[in-house]
Parts: C-alpha cells; sequence; structure tokens
C-alpha cells in the first residue's frame, strides 16, 4: 500500500509493486483502487487501468517460448547450405571455365 503526502498539479507519481505468482495460468488482474481528496477537501476514488486476463507461464514454458532455438537454426543453416552451395559450385566452375577460356582467345 503506498500513500503520497500530496500530488501538485501537473505532475504524475508512479508506484509499482512486484508480486511472484505461486502457479502459472490465465491470472485475472482488478483495476487498482485510489482513493485521493482534491483541492475542496472532498474524499474521490478512481480506479487505475484494467489489465483483463494474463497469462503467467513457468519457467520451462517461457524458456521454450522465448529461448534463441540455436539447434533449430543450426539444422536449418544444415539444411539450406547444400540447396544454395551446389548451384553456386556449378556456376563458379562453368564461369572459371568459360573465362579461362575468353581469356586464352583474347591472347592469341
Amino acid at each position: 500500500q503506498a500513500s503520497f503526502d500530496q500530488i501538485t498539479a501537473c505532475t504524475n507519481v508512479s508506484h509499482a509493486v512486484v508480486l511472484k505468482p505461486k502457479i502459472a495460468g490465465a491470472h485475472n488482474f482488478i483495476p487498482a483502487m485510489v482513493n485521493y481528496k482534491n483541492s475542496n477537501g472532498d474524499d474521490l476514488v478512481t480506479f487505475s487501468s484494467f489489465l483483463d486476463n494474463n497469462p503467467i507461464l513457468t519457467v520451462a514454458e517461457y524458456n521454450r517460448k522465448y529461448s534463441p532455438h540455436l539447434v533449430d537454426w543450426l539444422s536449418f543453416v544444415g539444411l539450406c547450405t547444400p540447396v544454395l552451395l551446389i548451384p553456386f559450385l556449378t556456376w563458379h566452375s562453368s564461369h572459371s571455365k568459360y573465362e579461362a577460356l575468353a581469356a586464352k582467345a583474347k591472347k592469341s
């Protein structure tokens, strides 16, 4: 619970609370209730933003979802390399052969 003696006009005050959930799953977060007095001394109540349902993931689920997937990327590179390398080597061999023939014809 936070309390501020006075908040002047045209200023903002932020307050954050970090909680560690005990269970994973979808959690419904209700808005915070803010009680305050205006300059006339009237008691007023307002609510913070409503977050609706938010998923709370276990560490294993989080790592699976957001990990860099290094094994997947290495497999992808391994499978793409022959598809790109074989046509390049074929072109390079043919290109080198015709360049050598063109250079030889130019000399004669």
